[in-house]
């Protein structure tokens, strides 16, 4: 049973360089505007009792697409079905009258949502209660802070018992006391299989809450599936961009070759315990990186060290060591060997990286070859955060 389905939901703006354009349009019938898609081919459905989000950039189209699943929004084409009384967070004080006072806005606010005058007098102290606004409740909204608003939106949208709550980043809004609350009232409304609809830039709060999620850019899906797969795509993705790499990087390649090296990696394979080769690793497993090297003469045998080093794709450096870091004398290299550099439980947790190898000399100073691999991806599936895992226990006193 879904709650909410959308499908081909398209919504655009027309934009005017100023009124005299839309007065030109309609008298002339001729267009005088431009378009702006702020959502396009929209398509995706929300199972009853799932609790779901959307990430994103600001920009991106997730306030418009919350504004057209509230229903203050009319969609430029597609089909929204919403099955179930809605109740939504939108931007600060939207549906509230500014001069009426908070009892007033829980009378106005609850009859919007379809509530009749004597379901709204039941619940009109807890809503109070909840929204902790004392003497205030009478005063006009005007008259509010914004965690003021925030707390009495809050306590009307959820009070109403509806069957689908659409939240836009309003725990971001008020102080650690109120969130807590709203944390808390929110995990009641997923016990109870109520669904709810998590908009947030705070991606701890998304993975904690939302069984799947959606990552809208520029307008349209990017990814949607289970949220820990789906942050980590949007946090990689960020990344590049804070870092201004190409999000589409050329594969595994050499970095720097002497031209004249009597050295050199032919080629390299990440596998995973089993041997087989592996383009996602799970955190945890065992992991060989396995290197195969040529030589110009492959008659001589030439000493030296080896190097291995793992980056983030935004360039962060996260871990290198050597042969001679790692206390053997310099090893004799010839062609065709193959090494394998061993992992076991690999450490690192969930995003994207790739591994740098170099082949250098005796003294591990000189490089001969020096080589990228491809990207590969790491998905964790036991919620730790961060980087890398570390071992760690609990004592808690017992």
């Amino acid at each position: 049973m879904t709650s909410i389905e959308v499908k081909d939901l398209r919504k655009v703006y027309r934009l005017y360089q100023s009124p005299a354009c839309r007065l030109k349009e309609i008298i002339l019938r001729r267009p005088f505007h431009t378009e702006f898609v702020a959502l396009n081919a929209i398509t995706f459905s929300v199972g009853r009792g799932e609790t779901f989000g959307i990430i994103g950039e600001n920009g991106a189209g997730k306030s418009t697409l919350l504004k057209v699943l509230a229903r203050t929004l009319k969609p430029t084409s597609g089909e929204v079905q919403i099955h179930g009384r809605t109740a939504a967070l939108l931007e600060l004080g939207t549906g509230f009258n500014p001069e009426l006072s908070g009892e007033e806005n829980i009378y106005l606010n609850a009859y919007l949502m379809g509530l009749s005058k004597g379901e709204i007098d039941q619940k009109k102290q807890e809503i109070i209660a909840f929204s902790e606004l004392g003497d205030f409740i009478r005063r006009p909204v005007k008259t509010y802070s914004s965690g003021m608003t925030v707390r009495l939106a809050f306590a009307i949208a959820t009070s109403v018992n509806p069957e689908i709550l659409i939240i836009d980043e309003a725990l971001s809004v008020g102080d650690q006391h109120f969130q807590k609350k709203s944390i808390d009232r929110m995990m009641r409304f997923k016990n109870e299989g109520k669904t709810i609809f998590f908009c947030s830039h705070a991606l701890y709060l998304v993975q904690e809450l939302c069984n799947r999620s959606l990552w809208l850019k520029n307008g349209e899906i990017e990814k949607i599936g289970e949220t820990p797969k789906v942050i980590n795509a949007y946090s990689d993705w960020v990344r590049e961009k804070d870092a201004g790499m190409n999000i589409t990087t050329a594969g595994g390649a050499p970095l720097e070759r002497q031209t004249e090296s009597p050295l050199w990696i032919d080629w390299i394979k990440i596998t995973d315990g089993q041997g087989h080769e592996a383009e996602v690793i799970k955190s945890g497993q065992d992991v060989c990186v396995r290197i195969r090297m040529r030589t110009k003469d492959p008659s001589i045998r030439r000493q030296g060290h080896i190097g291995i080093a793992i980056n983030r794709n935004d360039e962060e450096p996260v871990y290198g060591a050597t042969t001679k870091i790692d206390g053997f004398t310099p090893l004799w290299l010839f062609d065709g060997q193959e090494v394998c550099v061993r992992f076991p439980s690999f450490p690192l947790l969930a995003g994207q990286y790739y591994f740098i190898l170099v082949l250098a000399d005796e003294h591990a100073l000189h490089p001969y070859d020096i080589y990228r691999t491809d990207m590969f991806s790491v998905e964790n599936l036991y919620g730790d955060l961060g980087i890398t895992r570390l071992n760690h226990s609990w004592d808690l006193g017992n």
